[in-house]
């Protein structure tokens, strides 16, 4: 029953995600489709490694050529995901051309493995996935479908380099485009994603590994599978849970945009650098407008008169910060005040009054900010004042 369990627990994970995210994808929304299908070809990868260790060649044998589509399908798909939130809402008909490996080499092996008779189809198997030694001579066919098995197993190894690169590309565009026009970014970001993807390629590599060293060496024993089971697990479920969460993409980020350009601004080019640094500082230290846990750069803008790329222009410029940096300084700043008071407030309502949207986010802004903890930083500025 383990056994079973340990073969079987990443595809329906993957299987599990897959459903949960068509059901909630709305019509218009190809991020959360493109993660359902990158999901839906998970299972299937993950399905067949359970065919795979079950032993079950007839199974295999429908399976392998699946597992080649699906192999190279999944970091494609995860790239167009990513493309999809960062970049173009919707992805053109070119972006699904590094589809068509996969599509190929699956499609191939399935014709190969339709022309070649049941005695060589079994050998290709026993030699080529399950690594057994053979004397079984082999047709032309399947020599080629041989070649075809090695050359995809090597354009899976060289795929995993452009899709980390690019997808790590987009991931960094997209995540200064959010600090630079809000102030929060907890639950806009996309750095869980490239955490992901740099989780993906450790399990791609230890995959590869894995059938250098021969996956049969695991076959007769399922306690050893039972971390690379548990691993992958843990990687496809929170892949598919914070994918569900995310609900903020470029398109939400273009739609706040097209708000802001629709502001008419009194100042705009006549407005003097020096007036709009000035205006700012009042606004951050006399108004307090950072404790607005909402607070975009459109905000301001819309404040001062003067559109978004003066007043980011100036933040980036003068204060040498990005928005959400600098707002966030000066939420810290408020709440270091806040600590030391007397009435010795707790942290959830120092965070919601210094506009910081979680206990969590003003954690991570603080110990950034001044390299400690709230409650260390408390601490030591009491012990400072009674040795003075």
């Amino acid at each position: 029953m383990i056994k079973y369990v340990v073969f079987t627990l990443p595809m329906f994970v993957s299987l599990f995600w897959s459903v949960a995210l068509f059901a909630d994808a709305k019509r218009d929304d190809k991020p959360r489709v493109l993660l359902a299908v990158f999901m839906l070809f998970a299972s299937i990868l993950y399905a067949s490694h359970a065919v795979y260790f079950s032993e079950d060649y007839d199974i295999y044998l429908i399976m392998d050529p699946l597992y080649t589509l699906a192999s190279l399908s999944v970091f494609p798909l995860f790239y167009l995901y990513i493309k999809t939130i960062a970049k173009d809402s919707k992805p053109k008909p070119r972006d699904f051309w590094m589809l068509l490996p996969g599509l190929f080499f699956g499609v191939a092996t399935a014709i190969f493995f339709i022309i070649l008779s049941p005695d060589e189809l079994f050998a290709y198997i026993r030699n080529m996935v399950y690594k057994e030694k053979t004397d079984f001579i082999f047709s032309t066919a399947a020599k080629i479908q041989i070649i075809l098995y090695k050359v995809g197993r090597v354009v899976f190894a060289i795929q995993l380099v452009p899709s980390v690169y690019f997808s790590w590309k987009l991931i960094s565009a997209y995540d200064k485009k959010i600090k630079e026009f809000y102030s929060s970014t907890e639950e806009r970001t996309l750095t869980w994603a490239g955490n992901m993807m740099i989780a993906m390629v450790s399990a791609a590599i230890f995959s590869l590994i894995l059938n250098t060293l021969g996956k049969a060496f695991f076959i007769h024993d399922s306690m050893l599978l039972l971390f690379p089971s548990l691993a992958f697990s843990t990687i496809l479920f929170t892949i598919g849970f914070l994918g569900f969460k995310q609900q903020y993409s470029i398109q939400t980020y273009q739609g706040d945009i097209l708000k802001d350009n629709n502001i008419s601004h009194k100042h705009s080019t006549e407005a003097t650098r020096n007036k709009l640094h000035d205006e700012l500082l009042v606004l951050l230290n006399e108004k307090e407008i950072f404790r607005n846990t909402n607070l975009r750069i459109t905000d301001i803008s819309e404040k001062l008169g003067t559109n978004r790329s003066y007043v980011s222009n100036i933040v980036n410029n003068e204060f040498k910060s990005t928005f959400s940096d600098l707002i966030n300084h000066y939420r810290v700043e408020y709440a270091k005040k806040l600590l030391l008071d007397q009435k010795l407030y707790i942290l959830e309502y120092i965070s919601e009054e210094s506009g910081f949207a979680s206990v969590n986010s003003f954690l991570r802004a603080f110990k950034k900010e001044t390299g400690t903890t709230p409650g260390n930083y408390r601490k030591e500025i009491k012990r400072k004042n009674l040795n003075q």
